[in-house]
């Protein structure tokens, strides 16, 4: 007769010499020993005594207690990373990759991934790969708890043949010039996680990757108010304020941790952190906070000055050329900035020859060009060392993107005079690339151009006319913004600017100076696009006399200009005619009235004379 014992989680039925069978459950693994012998399939050669099936858990340190949500990527891991059921099921090493911004939290998620499932491994090692030197030394210390020689290759040995299920973790392969795959054991046992900033890490991936980008929305609200240990995280003010805070920081998962020990440790309120931060935002990211215990290597800040580091230790000219790349970027929009701004900039440089002023006042990339045709190589290059530390995105237009905080910290670590000079510079290489000639590439470029313009102009209280002291060069970079304003229909702020060029030229050139008949010229059209006709009507009429008194009747300026007085007399005829008949001046709206007559206007001159500006 056999009697039974109940034993958690192992239950036992023994018969004579206990050679009866037991069966027990570990994490949804069944392990069954008959007659005293292990059961084929059972990963352990003895059988397990408790619940704990893991052996080693070389891991740094616990996840973030407040850790939050990045609820996808667990599922993907869950999906790809776990042990298979049996060795003889797994075909090849599972590698996955998990890449993206520094502080977007990659090893807080590998972290929570080995704690969560640390009992379905029978070991797990972390090390920290972003070094030859770190790499050999994480592998002599698992040699050194395992038992085993303390060799690298003794080590991969190891792992390629024992029957445990283990993972390894590469935390930090950053290094673009560091090939880590000679660190992989081999054969096909094992899980190998890796987290790099570097996207290319993909190639070594067999299971799958992931770029670990901004948190969403609800999720890093949920992490702020966690972070900052505030009790009532349902009350609506609260939530609204963390709101403004999160987006302020670009959901950067790190920025987030470090503002709520800001709030948390009683510096300021929630409700007070963004006016705070526009004014202390380099301190504030800067500075490390006491996270409770919880080990943060690096702040938001130093986490990318260590890829710049990087790059500059690389001491070439790609390098260099890198770095000057993403401080131009950094006075640029964070987002949509495309390669034709260089390639425009380029070709106006060669087609008409540009000051002096111009001419010092343009990047690296730009000047090295040496041969006859634009090559985009050195741009490329720059541009993929960009990619390789996660510093830019770049999506399937090839248009690059920058994270605000990082587009913020690039310009935060310049110098004040290195701040001037590349401002001035990204300023002169925008109004360069934007062209007088009107075809519909020329209008859609512009138009894509608009939101560079603005942060070029936004950064200074007085725009490009911080740059009035030299002259007819910020004349003729505020003329060509006035264009692009005009096209996507903000006529105020194109009308302001040519004011301001019209007054700074009849100052310093002359009222009947051609650059300055040019500029009135464009001041009509300005008039003429706010619904002021009347005066546009008037300063053409000027203009048209000036002309001729100063170039001749037959001269392109002067047929240019008597072509406006003709179409705006005929325009401010026909609206008096309508105005008589229709008194409801929204029959025809002023935005179609300007936008018809102007491509009637540009249209029929493009050819017949070149644009003074």
């Amino acid at each position: 007769m056999l009697s039974m014992i109940t034993a958690n989680p192992m239950t036992s039925f023994a018969g004579h010499n206990n050679q009866g069978f037991q069966l027990g459950s570990n994490l949804g693994q069944v392990h069954i020993r008959v007659g005293g012998q292990p059961a084929r399939g059972d990963l352990d050669s003895t059988p397990p005594t408790s619940r704990f099936h893991n052996k080693h858990f070389e891991v740094p340190r616990n996840p973030s207690s407040v850790f939050t949500g990045r609820e996808e990527i667990g599922k993907r891991l869950r999906s790809h990373c776990l042990p298979s059921i049996t060795l003889s099921s797994q075909q090849q090493q599972k590698r996955f990759v998990i890449h993206g911004l520094g502080g977007s939290g990659k090893t807080q998620v590998c972290l929570k991934f080995a704690e969560d499932h640390r009992e379905e491994f029978w070991g797990i090692f972390w090390i920290d790969a972003s070094s030859i030197e770190s790499l050999e030394r994480g592998y002599l210390q698992v040699a050194k708890v395992c038992g085993l020689e303390p060799h690298v290759d003794a080590v991969k040995r190891w792992l390629s043949n024992i029957s445990e299920s283990w993972a390894l973790i590469l935390d930090n392969a950053d290094d673009p010039r560091l090939d880590i795959s000679p660190y992989f054991p081999v054969g096909n046992r094992g899980i190998v996680l890796i987290t790099t900033r570097n996207p290319n890490c993909q190639i070594y991936a067999t299971v799958g990757s992931y770029e670990l980008g901004a948190m969403e929305p609800d999720e890093a609200v949920t992490l702020i108010l966690k972070t900052t240990k505030i009790s009532d995280q349902s009350d609506k003010s609260i939530r609204k304020s963390a709101e403004r805070v999160v987006t302020t920081l670009g959901y950067l998962a790190l920025a987030i941790v470090q503002a709520g020990a800001v709030i948390r440790q009683d510096h300021c309120r929630m409700e007070e952190y963004c006016t705070i931060y526009y004014q202390r935002r380099r301190e504030l990211l800067s500075q490390k906070a006491i996270q409770d215990g919880e080990d943060y290597r690096y702040t938001v800040y130093t986490t990318w000055e260590i890829s710049l580091k990087m790059i500059e230790e690389m001491s070439s000219e790609a390098g260099r050329d890198a770095i000057e790349l993403l401080q131009i970027f950094s006075f640029l929009h964070h987002d949509g900035i495309s390669e034709e701004i260089f390639y425009r900039a380029w070709k106006t440089l060669r087609s008409d020859p540009p000051s002096e002023w111009t001419l010092s006042h343009q990047s690296d990339i730009l000047l090295s060009q040496s041969s006859q045709e634009w090559d985009f190589s050195p741009l490329r290059v720059a541009v993929s060392i960009l990619l390789s530390f996660s510093l830019i995105n770049r999506n399937k237009d090839h248009l690059i993107s920058i994270h605000p905080l990082v587009h913020t910290w690039t310009r935060d670590r310049l110098s004040p005079s290195d701040e001037e000079t590349t401002w001035t510079q990204t300023t002169s290489t925008v109004a360069l690339s934007i062209p007088w000639t009107f075809e519909t590439v020329d209008y859609r470029y512009r138009k894509s151009l608009v939101p560079h313009i603005d942060a070029c102009l936004g950064y200074r209280n007085d725009g490009i006319f911080h740059l009035r002291d030299i002259g007819e060069d910020c004349q003729r970079m505020a003329a060509k913004f006035a264009l692009a304003y005009s096209e996507v229909g903000r006529r105020q702020e194109a009308l302001q600017l040519t004011e301001q060029v019209v007054e700074a030229r009849k100052r310093t050139l002359g009222e009947e100076h051609p650059d300055t008949l040019g500029s009135m010229h464009n001041l009509a059209i300005r008039y003429s696009e706010v619904g002021r006709r009347q005066e546009a009507l008037q300063l053409t009429e000027q203009v048209v006399e000036a002309n001729k008194r100063t170039l001749g009747e037959e001269h392109p300026d002067t047929l240019r200009s008597i072509h406006t007085l003709a179409t705006l007399s005929k325009m401010l005829k026909t609206t008096t005619e309508r105005d008589q008949r229709y008194p409801n001046p929204e029959i025809e709206s002023q935005a179609q009235y300007s936008n018809s007559w102007k491509r009637k206007t540009y249209s029929s001159l493009a050819r017949l004379w070149k644009k003074r500006i």
